[in-house]
Order: structure tokens, then sequence, then C-alpha cells
């Protein structure tokens, strides 16, 4: 095996390493669901309170 092949032989692997790496984020990213329900969106309620502005001074 001369260095000619040796380095080819890094080359192919770091390609593979690359390729599997990009599989792994792009899978990661966009996973699917399988056999799930749709996901029902729940509506959150809002209470207001009103705060009386004119409290009485004490002196």
């Amino acid at each position: 095996m001369d260095i000619d092949e040796l380095f080819e032989g890094i080359a192919v692997a770091f390609r593979q390493y690359q390729q599997e790496i990009t599989e792994q984020a792009k899978a990661s990213v966009n996973p699917t669901l399988t056999g799930l329900e749709s996901v029902k969106k729940v509506e959150k309620t809002v209470t207001v309170i009103g705060i009386e502005q004119n409290f009485p001074k004490i002196a």
C-alpha cells in the first residue's frame, strides 16, 4: 500500500462519515410522526380584573 492509497481510504471514510452525520441531522430536524392523533390547539382564557384607581387617601 502506498501513501496515495492510504490517503484515498481516509478521504472515503471521511466522506462516508459526513454523509452519515448529514442524514442524522436531517432526521432530527424533520422527524416523521406516525401513529399519533392530530394535535388539538388549546385555547387560553385570559381573565382581566379591574383595579380601582380611586383609593382613599390616608391623612
